[in-house]
Parts: structure tokens; sequence; C-alpha cells
């Protein structure tokens, strides 16, 4: 077989109108007739002006300024106004809850009628794409979507068979080598460099490097397009795609044949994109394929909080849209319905020293509020303590849990929150920790079923890898590796090689049985979705294995357990419910419980709080040392701005060494803010001589 680097994804597609696309779409159906001007009698003079205009269109919405009631009164003005179809509209955002919201929404306002089909995230909308024609990918259909978690797994296969050790990652012997080889895979696939072009782009990255003088792990790069050689042709013979294969090769189809572009662009009249300031090269490129023919392109964004730029996403595209679309227009959307006046002067105070955007200034018709409280405290122990401590207080004076939220830079930062929240016994939960489909239990659970759907196929071949030894059956490495080379040598999948493997008795008796069980229940057309899943986990003795556990998740894993059976009955095939949960990030409803919120700032972008506290603003935190100086300003405007009511900075003069305070603190005005907490301002008596500098440290630190 001829090495992957020798495939072109468009070779032998010399008919392309032969591939119709897969598109079920329901009846179209007639909106009311008012539906816009119900929506548009709920919007401001911006948001109106905004939905309704025509062209190419670049909404700069700052935050909190409503932007997806704009959009959804966009969709609805293309559907009701000017008569487009539904199923001729895409629709694009970030995340499955935008997705799901925007799309509640425009039902909503056109009574009842479908929103559009083609409406959801870029990976979901790819994926959708590439099914419709996988052998782009070299790939057959019913392909598997394999999220981060199994992608890892191929990717620590393919490294160990290249004898790459985490000792000869030299330069990251302290960090995680396979991340960091999965995290260099990954920005190939979103700068479309496929396996054959990337050693090209590793040797004129090391060129200019050499020229500039510029440091670079030279062997690591090296080593990283070797390794994305074999984990492309690992993929390609288990019949599976990663998150990148699903936007680099429709985009690469659509360069490269112009045929196959112009049949899907001209599959859809107007294009809406969501949260523009955070695309990539891949989803810039795909983008701008599909909006080639007509140009009527709706993007919404704000380049004041692009906060992505260290996972690919480049602020460069939302501040050239004009120059991409020479007939567009600019609205700016500046009145903000979320926080009170202090938390936007604040804010517009911060991210107005930022010399390159385009440019706005919140504002609000609401109170001015509590000014923003800064706080100064003798160390990261103390800081901990001060914050939970006005947190009780909070809540004794009627605040809910669920209102408060502590957003931090870094995820370290959280552990010594966590202690003290729960010496005091107030409830929180840490968001953002382990997805629910990225469970142990629940990644099982779905191995079971991608088996029985796909027995024979060789893209089972992971799952069987997974659960083989769960309970455990007697697969230990000698044992797995005759099941491997039995595969091979006949070409069929893991638990067909079962049958023929050279095996000890007890466990070639143990493996049949497994194999059997699989078959029988994945065979029986009678059951539905969650009888399968329920009938795989008792008839396996994973379920059973659990139960008879005496670690303390054990409950947990089987309530998880549960939920995905009870999940399971909303989805009609064990294929719709694999691929969403390879999509999926969130746990259903994991954040409606009354709970302390505590996440990073990235994980708060789009969220909003009625208390928000911002701990460690400090030098070297926030900003960071190792990131773009203006993101950091960018984060630290995010950060401020999920404040409804009150938002408490904090920074200590000691965490893990001596520490300053944020120079972001100094750009807050004065009128805006005040030192230490507010309920001691109100109580402070005057004072028989000038106090202390408040930032005096480490003299004067002190506790509230």
């Amino acid at each position: 077989m001829s090495g992957y680097s020798e495939i072109d994804p468009l070779a032998g597609r010399e008919d392309w109108e032969r591939f119709e696309p897969c598109f079920d779409e329901p009846p179209e159906q007639s909106p009311p007739a008012d539906s816009f001007e119900t929506i548009a009698a709920t919007l401001t003079p911006a948001q109106a002006q905004a939905a309704a205009h025509s062209g190419p269109i670049l909404v700069l919405a700052g935050a909190g300024t409503g932007k997806t009631s704009t959009l959804t009164a966009a969709v609805v003005h293309r559907i009701a106004v000017e008569r487009i179809p539904a199923s001729r509209i895409l629709a694009v955002t970030f995340t499955n809850k935008a997705a799901a919201e925007m799309a509640s929404r425009i039902r909503a306002a056109l009574g009842g009628v479908g929103a559009p089909s083609w409406l959801g995230t870029y990976h979901g909308l790819a994926a959708r794409q590439l099914r419709d024609a996988p052998e782009i990918a070299e790939l057959r259909p019913d392909f598997d979507i394999i999220d981060a978690d199994d992608s890892r797994r191929f990717v620590k296969r393919v490294m160990k068979a290249q004898g790459l050790t985490e000792g000869e990652e030299n330069e990251a012997a302290a960090r995680d080598p396979l991340k960091i080889m999965c995290n260099r895979i990954s920005k190939f696939k979103d700068n479309l460099i496929t396996p054959k072009g990337a050693a090209a782009w590793v040797e004129a990255k090391i060129a200019k490097s050499n020229h500039s003088r510029e440091p670079i792990d030279v062997h690591g790069l090296r080593a990283a397009a070797r390794v994305y050689a074999d984990y492309q042709r690992a993929l390609r013979e288990a019949n599976a795609a990663d998150f990148g294969d699903l936007l680099l090769w429709v985009t690469l189809a659509m360069q490269r044949d112009e045929s196959y572009r112009a049949r899907w662009a001209a599959r859809f009249d107007w294009l809406a994109a969501d949260e523009y300031q955070d695309v990539n090269f891949a989803q810039y490129y795909w983008l701008k394929a599909l909006a080639a023919n007509h140009g009527r392109v709706f993007c919404v964004g704000d380049d004041d909080q692009a906060i992505y730029g260290w996972r690919g996403s480049d602020i460069a595209y939302i501040r050239r849209f004009t120059q991409d679309f020479p007939k567009a227009v600019q609205v700016r959307l500046e009145e903000n319905f979320r926080s009170t006046g202090h938390i936007l002067a604040a804010a517009n105070a911060v991210i107005a020293r930022d010399p390159k955007r385009l440019g706005k200034t919140l504002f609000t018709r609401k109170e001015q509020g509590d000014r923003v409280e800064i706080v100064a405290y003798r160390d990261a122990q103390a800081e901990a303590a001060g914050v939970v401590e006005e947190i009780l207080a909070r809540h004794t004076q009627g605040a809910g849990w669920q209102e408060m939220a502590i957003l931090y830079r870094n995820s370290f930062i959280s552990r010594g929150f966590e202690e003290a929240l729960m010496r005091a016994r107030i409830p929180h939960v840490l968001v953002g920790d382990v997805g629910f489909y990225h469970r142990a239990e629940i990644k099982d659970a779905l191995a079971f079923l991608r088996l029985a759907a796909t027995p024979d196929d060789r893209q089972s071949d992971e799952a069987f890898r997974r659960v083989i030894n769960e309970p455990r059956r007697g697969f230990g490495a000698k044992a797995m590796e005759a099941v491997e080379r039995e595969a091979s040598f006949r070409n069929v999948s893991l638990l067909r090689a079962l049958d023929t493997a050279a095996l000890p008795p007890k466990c070639r008796a143990a493996g049949l049985q497994f194999a059997e069980h699989i078959r029988r229940i994945g065979a029986d057309q009678s059951h539905t979705l969650a009888d399968i899943i329920s009938l795989l986990l008792d008839a396996t003795g994973y379920r059973a294995m659990l139960r008879e556990s005496k670690a303390e998740t054990t409950e947990d894993r089987l309530e998880n357990l549960q939920e995905l059976i009870e999940l399971a009955g909303g989805f009609h095939t064990g294929r719709e419910l694999l691929d969403h949960a390879a999509l999926a990030t969130n746990r259903p409803g994991e954040d409606e419980t009354a709970r302390v919120r505590l996440m990073t700032l990235h994980k708060a972008k789009g969220l909003e709080f009625p208390q928000v506290f911002l701990p460690a603003w400090e030098t070297g935190i926030l900003p960071s040392d190792y990131s773009d100086r203006e993101e950091e300003r960018r984060l630290a405007y995010v950060a401020l701005t999920r404040g409804m009511r009150r938002v408490s900075i904090s920074y200590c003069g000691f965490r893990r060494g001596f520490a300053t305070a944020s120079p972001f603190i100094d750009d807050i005005p004065e009128p805006h803010c005040v030192k230490g907490r507010r309920r001691d301002q109100d109580r402070r008596r005057p004072a028989a001589r000038p106090p202390a500098d408040w930032r005096n440290l480490p003299n004067h630190l002190r506790r509230p």
C-alpha cells in the first residue's frame, strides 16, 4: 500500500455531478406574515437596522448587547420578509448550546415553523458535508467521528510504533509529550495542511526560524510530521475522522475543485456566522468558499472579545471583513443590557487602551450600581478565605449560590477556592472539569454500542481495545498482541479475529462469550436504542463490575450510565447518538443547580452572573507572561463584562513568590472603583490621619 502522503483526496472525482447531497429537508411551511414586525418591536434601532440589512454586514456586538436577538431577527427577516426558504439558509456558531438556543428562538419567532436545518456548529455542519461524499477524505460511508480522547489513543499507538517516548521530547519532558503531539497535529489540520504537505511546511518553518534566529523545537516538529502521516493512515483504516478532519477535507475540496465548491455554495442563499472574532484559518476559508457566489453573509462578532488566539483563532479575520466583502457595512451594538454603569465604565476604560480595536463604547440605561471592588490580600490562602467569607456574607444577605461565580485566569488557581468552599460547606461546581460524554463509563458504554453496530468492521477496533478487558477477561498485552496479529493477517476486525486467534483457553472462552453477547444484542432489531445499551451493560458484566466496586465514585458512575440510557431514548439510531456524543461538550442540565460556579475566564466567555469574583489579578497571571499582551487585555475586558450587578477584583502580595497587582487595575478610573469591600467602606468612619496607600505592598498588605 502506498503511503498516505501520496494520496490525493480528490483523485478519481471525475464527475462530481453524480453525487447529490443527502439533504432530507422537511416540507417548507409559511411563517406568519408579521413574524419580523413582532420581533423587531423588541429590538433597539441599531439591532433592527442590522437585522433588516440585505447585503453583507458585520455586526460589532459588544458584550451583553443582544447579539443573539439580532442574529435571530436577521434569520426571521430572511424567512418571513425576503421569503428565503429555511432550507437555503446556513447559520453557524461554535457550541451546541448556542445553536440550540438560536434554533429555539427562531422557531418561537416564526410561530412554530421550523428553523433552518443547516443551523449548527462548524464541526457539526462540516460533518454533514463530509458524510455526503466521504471519499474526499478516503473514508467510507458511516465513518466514525472520534473525540479528543480517542484521538489521543491513536496518536499514542503511532508514537509507540515510531519509537517516540517521553525521553526523546527533550524540551517537553516536564510536560505531556502526547498532548504536545496531538496539539501539533490539530494545528496542521486547522491550517489546512495535509499529511502530504506537513513535512514541507515544517522545513519551511525551520528555515524561517534559522533566518530569524527564533528558537523552535526542530526535532518535535519533524516528529509531528511523521506521526501525522501514520496517524491519518490509521484513521483511514479504521474508517474514522477526528474533529480536524471534518473541516480539513471539505474545505480543501472546495478550494481544489470548483465544481464541488459551486455545488455546495449554490445550496445556500444566505449565510450567518456567530462569534466571528473566534474563527480560525480553516473555518474562515470554509465560510468564504460557501459565500463566494453571492457574498450575502451576516457576521456577528466583537474584536474586543477575541481571546482564543492560543488555540488558533485569528482576530485579523474580523478586522479585515470589509476587505473580504467590499460592499459590506458595519453596525455597532453598544447598548448593554447586562451590567450596571460602574462595571461598564471600568470595562470600557480597560479595553480603550487597545490601539488596534475597531472601536465602540458600551453604555446602559441601568443605574450606576455598585462600584467595582478592588481588594488586596496577603497571600493566596488569605484570598481564598476572604472571598469565601464574602460569599457567605452575601448569601446571608439573600444572594443565591447560583448568582455568584469565581472566574480565574488559570486552572491551578481554583484549588485554593475549592478547598475553602468545601470547608465552608458551600455548594459549588467546577465547570468544564470533565464533560459528561468524556467520562470513562460513558465512553465505555458508547464503545459497547459501536461494537454492536459494526462488529465486523475495522472501524470498531478502537472500541474493542477500550472495552474487551472491562471487566477483566484476561486480555493483557500478550493476548491483545495475538488478536491484533490475527486481525492483521486475516484483514478482519479484532472482534472477528477472536474466532481464530491463538489464545489461552480461559481467555479464548471469555472473549468468544463477549463476542456472542455483542453480536446477539446488536442483531436484534426489536430493541430500542436505550434497551440495547442497557442490555449490553448487563450482558458484558460492566454494570455488575461497577456495582461490586468499592470506589467512592461508583454511585455517580452508575447514575451517569442511567442518564445515558434515558438520553438514548431521544435518538433514532446508534449512529445519531455516537455523532452527538462526539460533538457534544456539556452534560444536559449541569449548569442549572444552585451552586457557586468556578471556571476559567475562557470558559466563562458568553456567560453572565449577578455577582462575580475575579481573583489573581497579578502581573504574570493577568496579563500572563506567556500570551499576547493585547489578548490578555481583551481577556480582562471579558472578565469584567461577565458581571451584572457586582464585580470584585482581588490580588495578592505573595503567590508562588512575591506578586504585584495587574497593570489593568490601574486602567480603572477612581470614580468607578472602591478599594476594599463596599460594605467595609459603608461603615468606615473618617480617619484621624490619612490612611496608608492601599497599593503600597508588601508593608500594608491586609485582609478585609
